[in-house]
């Protein structure tokens, strides 16, 4: 879309203000917004709007102005907001070179190395889990309903919620599969087809913006929290991938049983073979690894197989061939995630990494099998995970050097607050010590 085509919307749906949207390192949406008059009028589409990066962490105070260029193709009317568009945009330094360490512009390199090395795109279809509450100004504590997964309305008192949540959605253009509700008491998905990756990455922010700004209008609390209850599931971010070229699976092979080409296979491969690193971005808070333990489905031990929930990546389909990776929760900055994943998957293809598929429940299986199998398994804390990757030259290049030391030293400053804090667990596991 060009200016002239954005102008024409503008004007066709009364539009009165445009929302600029863009992530900070860590994943928080940030939106300041320009009357669309002077949208048009200032030509902020090649010229960008300056703003403070020391306010959202990216840069020191000295030389804190950075700016911030719309990108024309995302631009979108909102259909929850009267008068209102929304765009995102790229993150530039004062000359308008592009910030290193911006969130789009990680994820861009990741898709330039995927051409690079002979693929036309990578697609990504993001499954966003969350939890709704009764809205409760004292506490977030109160669930909304005791029900399970796909149960069926009325039960499912929130699926009006989600039907307008989807609806929105669709009015945007992305791709609705179906929604429903999740395992967890008063938890939900709605699941879209696949996105080439920078837009799978948009979505997965959008989503959780417009999550909670319709939430508002039934009284619900939205999370994204990846584990707020100890006897509830997490709420998970899986990322279904496939490389192609034009409209070519380069995962396929109708001939394996499960439907695997070695391209996939080393894929795969290259995934589990920086997981633990990997689990520094896609599990980035201390209340992750509360997330990712046995029997609520979320996977610790890394491994492949079709169909095998209580593996890192799952094959769901041999009809439709992709690799689902299983340990990323919402928490995670999706432009990164899908970074360090490309990343991952390509050296795995570059390096032939191959690992044989485990097709048992790893749960039930004993210390001793899980030895003789060679299994590994994620980090047990955000601090493990960071020494991972700091260790992983192929992670720290796909995220770039500026960029992960931001992130190390922000993860390892959050990591020292939570362990200096005593809380009320502490008083009552320790006080008569």
């Amino acid at each position: 879309m060009n200016q002239q085509q954005i102008k024409k919307e503008i004007e066709t749906h009364h539009i009165r203000w445009i929302q600029i949207h863009f992530t900070d390192l860590m994943g928080g949406l940030r939106v300041f917004h320009v009357p669309a008059v002077r949208f048009l009028k200032d030509e902020l589409l090649s010229k960008g709007s300056r703003f403070d990066g020391s306010s959202v962490g990216f840069r020191k105070v000295e030389r804190s102005d950075m700016i911030a260029i719309p990108d024309p193709e995302t631009f979108l009317i909102l259909p929850h907001v009267e008068g209102e568009a929304l765009i995102r945009a790229n993150l530039c330094d004062v000359e308008y070179n592009p910030y290193r360490a911006g969130p789009r512009h990680i994820l861009q390199r990741a898709v330039d190395l995927t051409k690079n090395q002979g693929f036309d795109s990578i697609l990504i279809s993001p499954e966003v889990e969350f939890y709704a509450f009764n809205h409760n100004e004292s506490k977030f504590t109160e669930i909304k309903e005791n029900q399970g997964y796909f149960i069926a309305p009325p039960l499912d008192n929130a699926k009006d919620y989600r039907k307008k949540l989807s609806d929105a959605l669709m009015e945007c253009g992305y791709p609705v599969k179906y929604h429903h509700h999740e395992s967890g008491k008063s938890q939900h998905e709605i699941e879209i087809s696949d996105l080439d990756a920078i837009p799978a990455a948009d979505f997965c922010c959008f989503f959780k913006y417009i999550a909670r700004d319709i939430a508002t209008a039934y009284n619900f609390d939205i999370t994204f929290m990846p584990k707020p209850f100890s006897n509830e599931a997490g709420s998970g971010l899986h990322a279904h991938i496939g490389l192609y070229n034009k409209d070519q699976n380069m995962f396929v092979d109708e001939n394996d049983p499960f439907g695997l080409n070695q391209t996939a296979r080393y894929f795969i491969g290259g995934i589990l073979n920086h997981s633990r690193g990997i689990a520094a971005i896609a599990n980035p808070t201390l209340n992750s690894y509360k997330r990712l333990i046995p029997h609520y489905e979320a996977p610790i031990y890394l491994a492949w197989a079709p169909h095998n929930r209580s593996s890192l990546i799952r094959i769901p389909s041999k009809k439709n061939v992709d690799v689902e990776v299983r340990n990323a929760d919402p928490a995670a900055n999706p432009y990164l995630l899908f970074a360090v994943l490309t990343h991952a998957g390509l050296d795995g293809i570059k390096k032939k990494i191959n690992y044989e598929p485990i097709t048992k429940n790893i749960y039930k299986m004993t210390e001793q099998e899980i030895k003789e199998n060679n299994i590994q398994r994620l980090p047990t804390n955000l601090m493990e995970a960071l020494d991972e990757f700091k260790q992983d030259t192929v992670l720290m290049d796909a995220i770039g050097r500026d960029g992960a030391e931001l992130f190390i030293d922000t993860k390892t400053q959050e990591w020292h607050h939570y362990m200096g804090e005593i809380t009320d667990q502490d008083y009552k596991y320790y006080f008569h010590c």
